[in-house]
């Protein structure tokens, strides 16, 4: 679901829609040079309530897991299916690798394709519950919305020229 939100930030479908009516209803300087300073800060505010968000998620995986041992209770379908899933992945990776897809059919190739992109989600989502994902996630993977750049950005360069333009 993030990604799809963070999707249209950065696809800039909406920041063009944005525009759009920005140019569409605003008529005077003054109009416009408050719309873009209310414009900016809502964005840092969309910026800021996603990052909230995205740690809010990671503690709460994280603390279920500090409660769950204070308590000294185990939950043993939660280990039990994170073992299943890793133990499943590297199998069926095994399996491929050493006997390959032989005399399959177009068919069965592309379902044991999907099974396979499905087991290395489930893998991977098990390692990063247990493991942490967060630790170096943001320095590899692109924010959702990178405020620097899109203020240096030729597209913000232009929102801001709207009222310079008409004002003339």
């Amino acid at each position: 679901m993030w990604e799809l939100i963070k999707g249209l930030f950065t696809s800039g479908k909406i920041l063009e829609s944005a525009k759009d009516i920005i140019d569409e209803v605003v008529t005077s300087k003054e109009e416009k040079a408050k719309l873009h300073i209310m414009f900016e800060q809502m964005l840092n505010e969309h910026e800021q309530t996603i990052l909230r968000m995205e740690v809010k998620d990671r503690d709460s995986a994280r603390n279920r897991e500090i409660e769950t041992a204070k308590v000294g209770s185990r939950n043993f379908t939660q280990n039990i299916l994170a073992y299943v899933g890793v133990i499943g992945f590297f199998a069926m990776m095994g399996y491929l690798l050493s006997n390959g897809l032989g005399e399959m059919n177009a068919e069965e190739s592309f379902i044991i394709g999907n099974l396979t992109g499905m087991a290395g989600a489930i893998a991977k989502d098990i390692f990063s519950y247990y493991f942490g994902s967060s630790k170096g996630e943001h320095d590899t993977r692109p924010q959702a919305f990178d405020w620097q750049r899109f203020k240096n950005s030729d597209e913000f360069k232009k929102i801001k020229e709207l009222g310079k333009d008409k004002g003339k």
